[in-house]
């Protein structure tokens, strides 16, 4: 993350929770993960946010510990973690090297400058053996009528994929820097409601990152897509919507 992206959260940080689903999806991300995941050593939380994943994860008895560059966002973390967070770039982790059993990122790599140097960092600090559990943000986009809006916006803001998160995108850069790429675990498919009025209020609140870049074009991009949603029949009706997430794991196995 850029410090100009971390400016973007902390912008909107008291509203972050909520447009990205609430406790609901904090919750269900915690599911997915705890299965994985060994109670008895601490997990390192890269990119940490507002610590709601990770106060549901240290709710189902898995110590964890976490960092981020956005101090407003870190600032509620701390609430509900107290001491256990701290101010810190991804991609120069304050953190001994091979002290890390397990770590674990949540829709995170997909507002990275720098892959590489995320998964350099991870691999420096986990132990041999150690995991990288990522959730993506964009490894599965929706393809129903809304999605088709906010799809088509984010190829026209990033022709070169760069915020694509899947496992074909992560799979290679992870490989380079000494973590193998174990498969996706915790398969789950998540069906909620939203309309195309609700997501064009949320594109023109500043709550898609992928929009903070790019200037007066990024911002003309956004106000079409917006218009577009509002053009869709009967717009302020929710539709229902379908996203599967997945866990992607990678395993460190050899010296970095």
């Amino acid at each position: 993350m850029t410090t100009q992206s971390a400016a973007e959260f902390d912008k909107i940080a008291r509203e972050y929770d909520e447009s990205r689903g609430g406790t609901a999806r904090a919750e269900g991300f915690a599911e997915q993960l705890a299965p994985l995941l060994d109670p008895d050593r601490v997990l390192l939380d890269v990119g940490i946010g507002t610590g709601i994943v990770a106060a549901e994860l240290v709710r189902r008895g898995i110590p964890t510990v976490g960092v981020d560059l956005a101090p407003a966002m870190l600032s509620l973390a701390r609430r509900r973690l107290g001491a256990a967070v701290a101010v810190a770039d991804a991609a120069r982790l304050p953190i001994r090297s091979g002290s890390v059993a397990q770590a674990v990122s949540t829709w995170l790599l997909h507002v990275v400058p720098d892959r590489a140097a995320v998964f350099q960092e991870v691999a420096r600090v986990l132990e041999p053996g150690g995991r990288y559990y990522v959730i993506p943000a964009r490894g599965q986009r929706p393809t129903d009528e809304i999605g088709v809006v906010v799809n088509e916006l984010e190829d026209l803001l990033d022709p070169q994929r760069s915020r694509q998160d899947g496992p074909e995108e992560l799979a290679p850069t992870a490989e380079s820097c000494g973590l193998s790429y174990l498969g996706p675990f915790g398969q789950r498919t998540k069906v909620f409601e939203e309309s195309p009025a609700d997501m064009a209020q949320a594109l023109s609140a500043g709550l898609f990152s992928g929009s903070w870049t790019g200037g007066a074009k990024a911002a003309e991009a956004t106000e079409s897509a917006c218009a577009k949603l509002r053009a869709l029949s009967d717009p302020g009706r929710p539709r229902k919507r379908e996203v599967v997430d997945a866990v992607l794991v990678f395993e460190r196995v050899r010296d970095v």
